[in-house]
């Protein structure tokens, strides 16, 4: 099937943007894009990201604060397409064009806490990263295949949609592989299983993916919980890990302690139990820098009325 036209326009955008990232300096990249960035003002992303600022805050911030939070959001936005646009110009930390990722390992700097990935990789089991849409998950994929980690992410793949190929495209410049959202549960497990790490973003809404409703910010959100599932399989635990540039600055990586499941729990509960958990990490992270997270997306969009009516053949 044909392509849809604003899709194949997007794309054709993105080739341009990534053919404009090699010939101009990052400091101009990054000031005209936050220009364009001011137009998000009179699209649906700016109202949902209010709307779901609104949901989330309540009444703990102004009508005017959550307007200066949708600007930051806009701000910090721009910032992270400019560095995806470095990166979908990179190359493996190995090869003869190792040098063009350079860059990576000075925006980011790494937190004492990457041991708790290196410990868990170092027992033979692999080790599986979570974490949400927030500060730069991409640049937290490729600043850990740069430090030696190797292994793939868990991503959206549209048959017709040529962004997700770019995205795609994008991580295996710098090194990564992506599996779709769709791939048989094996071939995660393989990956873990010859020592890989593999990298997942739980904060999505999907409604064709396992899940349940569990809270997040007090209100019940659709939550994938193939996470809990994978860790229960591998006999390993969940290594919640975020990217961010507090106030703006420098990014930071760093890990949060272990999640493991519960034996305790009836293993009904269990895989939701975990969710739940992470769900909370996450909220604690989105108060640290709000600014940070990916407000725009349909995270309370689906009620559980609604999909309970709705079969998993057709979600």
């Amino acid at each position: 099937m044909v392509e849809p036209l604003r899709r194949r326009l997007r794309r054709r955008g993105l080739e341009n943007l990534t053919s404009m990232a090699g010939l101009l300096p990052a400091p101009l990249l990054l000031g005209g894009l936050r220009g364009l960035s001011h137009f998000v003002r009179y699209t649906t992303y700016e109202r949902r990201t209010l709307a779901n600022l609104e949901l989330a805050l309540g009444p703990a911030t102004s009508s005017a604060e959550r307007r200066r939070l949708a600007a930051l959001v806009r701000r910090h936005a721009a910032r992270q397409f400019a560095e995806w646009l470095r990166l979908s110009r990179g190359a493996p930390p190995s090869g003869p064009r190792a040098g063009r990722g350079a860059w990576i390992e000075d925006a980011v700097a790494l937190d004492d806490s990457v041991a708790l990935l290196d410990e868990q990789v170092a027992r033979g089991r692999g080790g599986i990263i979570v974490t949400a849409h927030i500060g730069n998950w991409e640049l937290l994929c490729a600043r850990l295949r740069r430090r030696g980690h190797r292994g793939a992410v868990v991503g959206l793949e549209r048959p017709r949609d040529s962004t997700s190929r770019w995205l795609a495209e994008m991580r295996r410049g710098y090194g990564v592989e992506t599996l779709p959202q769709r791939t048989n549960p094996r071939n995660l497990l393989r990956v873990l299983a010859d020592g890989g790490v593999l990298g997942i973003l739980c904060d999505l809404e999907v409604r064709r993916l396992a899940g349940e409703f569990l809270p997040f910010f007090g209100r019940p959100a659709l939550t994938m919980t193939a996470p809990a599932a994978l860790a229960r399989a591998a006999r390993i635990p969940l290594l919640p890990a975020r990217c961010v540039a507090p106030e703006g600055g420098s990014y930071r990586l760093a890990f949060d302690e272990p999640l493991a499941t519960d034996a305790t729990l009836p293993r009904s509960e269990r895989a939701g139990e975990l969710m739940g958990r992470l769900n909370r990490r996450f909220e604690a992270w989105i108060r640290d820098t709000p600014e940070q997270w990916a407000w725009h997306q349909h995270r309370w969009r689906t009620k559980p009325e609604e999909l309970a009516a709705i079969p998993l053949a057709g979600r």
